[in-house]
C-alpha cells in the first residue's frame, strides 16, 4: 500500500514535468501572479460557505496542532488562487511571505510543480518535498495537498499544509488533510440535502458512525440514492454517477421499508453480501415555527388544489437544489415570477440574491449592458462609475430571465458562453469575473418553435431547458375559489382594511360562480386587479357582484359565459376597447417620430411600443 502511494506520487510529479515542458514554462525564479482586489473579492464570495466552515468549525479544532507543527494551512480555489491561510506563516522565507497573501496564484503555469497547483491539475492528493518543487524559492518547503469536493463531487478547491521539510511529518500532515477534506465534503452534502432527503451513514466501526471516514448516502423519499460522498463510493466500489442507478436493495442486504422502520437507531447492515457494517438513517430536517409546528415551504404554500400546478410544484421542490436548469412556461399574468420567488425561498440559496430581469422590457441596444455590465467609459451615456451587470449581482444566488424568447440573438450567444464558463466579462473590459449562479428562464412562447424558425439559439435552449415546468392559465385552474380567498386576504392587508373590518373578506357564491366562468386573458394579474377594486368598493366583509368594477363586465372582452346574475353595464360608462396596433410605422410618422406621443395616444408604455414596432417591421425602433 505504501509502495503504491509512493509510485502514485512519483507519477504525479513526472506528469507535472511533462505539462511544464508542453507549456514551455520557465523554471527557477518564477513569481506567482496576483489577482486584483475586485477579482479576489468575487472568488472569496464564491467560496464564502467553505471559508465560514473552516473559520468557525474546523480551524479552531486544529489550530493548536498547526502551531505545534509550525506549519501553515492554505485554502486555494479551483484556479490555485490563495483565498486564506491559517497557522504559522513563518514556513515561508521572510522575503516570500507575500506569496501566501490572498490573491496569489500557485498554478503550475505560474510557479511550476508545487503541492497546490499540481494537486488541482491531478485531482488527487500528493506531497511535493524540497527540490521536487520547480521554483527555487520553494526548495525550503514541504507541501502536502488534497482536493476539496463540493456537493456534486466536483473539485472546486484545495487544502494544503506547508512546512519545513526537515520537520516533515508526511503521514501526519496527509492524514489531517484527508480528514479535513472528508469533513468538508460531508458537511456540504448534508447542508445541500438536509431539508428534503434522508441520509444513511454506514461504517464498519459502530463507534465511528458519525466520523468523517464513514460512508454517506443521500436518499429520496422512495429510498432511491441520489448522491453520496467519496468514501461511500469507495466502500461500495461504485462511481458517483452510478449511484443513481442503484437501489437500497442492490447495495445492502436489506430493504428501504426495513431501514425506515428502524428509525434513527443504529442497525447492522451487510454490503451486498460482501462485508458487515453498521448503518444509521437520518430523516429530512423539517422547517418548524416558533411553536414547533411544521410549516409548509414557500412552494407548497402555492398549492391550492389545482392538479397541474401541484405537479409543477412537486417537480420544482424535487429539483430546486440539484443545479438543474428550469424553463418555465406560462401565459402573461399566470404568476411565473411569484413561482420563481417561492422556489428560491424554498431552496438552499434562499439567503442569496434573486435577480429578475424582463428581457422584453429592455431595448435591444441595452440588454447586453444590463446583463453583463460595463466598465467606466464603455460607451456614450454609460454611468461613469460603470455597472457590474445583473449576472454578477446574482452571484451566489439565482438569475430569473423572464420572457427569454425576446432576447436578441447576439446576446443569446454571450449568455451561453457566460453560463458555460461561469465567468462574465463586462462590456469594454478584459477581466473575466467568476460567477456562481443558477438560471431560471420563463417565456410565454413555444421556444422549440422559435428554435426551428431560427429566432432562438438551439444550444442556449438546451442549456436552459434541463426541465420544463408549465403553469396553467387561470381559466383552466380548478382552484379559483381558494385562490380568490388567498388574494382577498392579502389585499385586505395591503389596503390596510384590517383596522376597520373585524371579519375577513369573502366572496359570495354568486361572485365565485361568475369568477370561475371568465376567460381571464390577463390571468391572475387581472383577477387581482378586479378583486382589489371590489374590495375597496365594498362596505363589509361580503364581496358580491355589485362590487365588480365596470370594465370587468365587458362581455366581448372578458366574459366566456355570462350568468344571468351579472349586473347590466350602465349606459353612461362605455367599455374601453383594447388599443389597435395596425399601421404603427405610418402613425409614428404622423407624430414626427415622437415615440412618447404615440405611446400616450395608444395608452401603452414605450417598451410595449418598441416591441410592437419590432414585430411589425423587424426594425429596432431605437435605430
Amino acid at each position: 500500500m505504501q509502495e503504491d502511494a509512493k509510485h502514485r506520487q512519483r507519477a504525479h510529479i513526472a506528469r507535472a514535468g511533462y505539462r511544464l515542458d508542453d507549456m514551455g514554462a520557465p523554471t527557477g525564479g518564477r513569481q506567482p501572479d496576483r489577482y486584483s482586489a475586485d477579482d479576489l473579492e468575487q472568488r472569496r464570495t464564491l467560496a464564502r460557505p467553505l471559508l465560514e466552515l473552516l473559520d468557525e468549525d474546523l480551524v479552531p479544532e486544529v489550530g493548536a496542532m498547526l502551531r505545534h507543527w509550525q506549519c501553515v494551512l492554505v485554502l486555494a480555489d479551483r484556479d490555485a488562487v490563495i483565498l486564506a491561510h491559517w497557522g504559522d506563516s513563518r514556513a515561508m522565507l521572510p522575503s516570500h511571505e507575500d506569496w501566501l497573501l490572498p490573491g496569489a496564484q500557485w498554478g503550475e503555469a505560474q510557479i511550476g510543480c508545487n503541492a497546490i497547483g499540481t494537486c488541482l491539475a491531478e485531482d488527487d492528493a500528493l506531497d511535493v518535498i524540497g527540490r521536487e518543487h520547480t521554483c527555487d524559492a520553494l526548495h525550503h518547503l514541504a507541501g502536502h495537498a488534497v482536493p476539496v469536493r463540493n456537493w456534486r463531487g466536483e473539485v472546486d478547491a484545495c487544502l494544503a499544509l506547508l512546512s519545513d521539510p526537515y520537520r516533515n511529518r508526511s503521514s501526519r500532515y496527509s492524514g489531517l488533510l484527508q480528514v479535513l477534506a472528508m469533513r468538508i465534503e460531508n458537511g456540504r452534502l448534508i447542508a445541500h440535502y438536509r431539508h428534503r432527503h434522508f441520509r444513511l451513514t454506514f461504517s464498519a466501526n459502530r463507534d465511528d458512525i458519525d466520523g468523517p471516514r464513514s460512508g454517506l448516502l443521500i436518499l429520496d423519499e422512495q429510498g432511491q440514492p441520489v448522491n453520496g460522498n467519496s468514501r461511500a463510493c469507495w466502500l461500495l466500489k461504485l462511481e458517483r454517477e452510478a449511484l443513481t442507478g442503484t437501489t437500497i436493495e442492490t447495495l445492502f442486504d436489506t430493504s428501504w421499508s426495513a431501514l425506515v422502520a428502524h428509525g434513527n437507531a443504529l442497525m447492522p447492515l451487510r454490503v451486498a453480501g460482501r462485508y458487515h457494517c453498521y448503518g444509521q438513517l437520518a430523516a429530512p430536517d423539517r422547517l418548524v415555527d416558533a411553536k414547533g409546528a411544521s410549516t409548509p415551504s414557500p412552494l407548497s404554500a402555492l398549492d391550492l388544489g389545482d392538479p397541474r400546478l401541484r405537479q409543477a410544484i412537486l417537480l420544482a421542490e424535487r429539483l430546486g437544489d440539484r443545479g438543474i436548469a428550469m424553463l418555465l412556461y406560462g401565459e402573461t399574468g399566470t404568476g411565473k415570477e411569484v413561482f420563481v420567488k417561492a422556489l428560491h425561498a424554498a431552496s438552499r440559496r434562499a439567503d442569496k440574491p434573486l435577480i429578475a430581469i424582463n428581457c422584453a422590457a429592455i431595448p435591444d441596444a441595452l440588454v447586453e449592458a444590463e446583463l453583463f455590465g460595463y466598465v467606466r467609459g464603455a460607451f456614450t451615456g454609460a454611468d461613469p462609475r460603470g455597472n457590474p451587470g445583473r449576472l454578477r449581482e446574482a452571484h451566489g444566488g439565482r438569475l430569473f430571465l423572464d420572457e427569454i424568447g425576446d432576447m436578441p440573438l447576439p446576446v443569446q450567444a454571450r449568455l451561453l458562453r457566460a453560463l458555460q464558463e461561469r465567468k462574465v466579462t463586462p462590456l469594454g473590459g478584459s477581466t473575466a469575473h467568476p460567477v456562481d449562479i443558477e438560471v431560471i428562464a420563463a417565456t410565454h412562447r413555444p421556444l422549440a418553435d422559435e428554435v426551428a424558425s431560427g429566432r432562438f439559439r438551439a444550444d442556449l435552449y438546451y442549456r436552459l431547458c434541463g426541465v420544463e415546468l408549465s403553469l396553467p392559465p387561470l381559466r383552466e385552474r380548478q382552484d379559483i375559489p381558494a385562490l380568490v380567498q388567498v388574494l382577498l386576504a392579502r389585499l385586505m392587508r395591503e389596503l390596510d382594511l384590517e383596522a376597520t373590518q373585524s371579519l375577513p373578506p369573502r366572496a359570495s357564491p354568486a361572485l365565485l360562480d361568475w369568477l370561475c366562468r371568465q376567460r381571464w386573458p390577463g390571468n391572475i394579474r387581472e383577477l387581482e386587479n378586479v378583486l382589489r377594486v371590489a374590495l375597496a368598493i365594498s362596505d363589509g366583509p361580503l364581496i358580491d357582484l355589485q362590487h365588480l368594477p365596470a370594465n370587468a363586465c365587458a362581455p366581448d372582452a372578458y366574459v366566456a359565459r355570462v350568468p344571468s346574475t351579472v349586473p347590466a353595464m350602465p349606459a353612461n360608462r362605455p367599455v374601453s376597447a383594447p388599443p389597435a396596433f395596425g399601421g404603427l410605422r405610418e402613425r409614428l410618422a404622423a407624430h414626427r417620430g415622437n415615440l412618447s406621443a404615440l405611446a400616450r395616444e395608444l395608452g401603452i408604455s414605450r417598451t410595449t411600443l418598441y416591441k410592437r414596432l419590432r414585430e411589425q417591421t423587424g426594425v429596432n425602433a431605437l435605430g
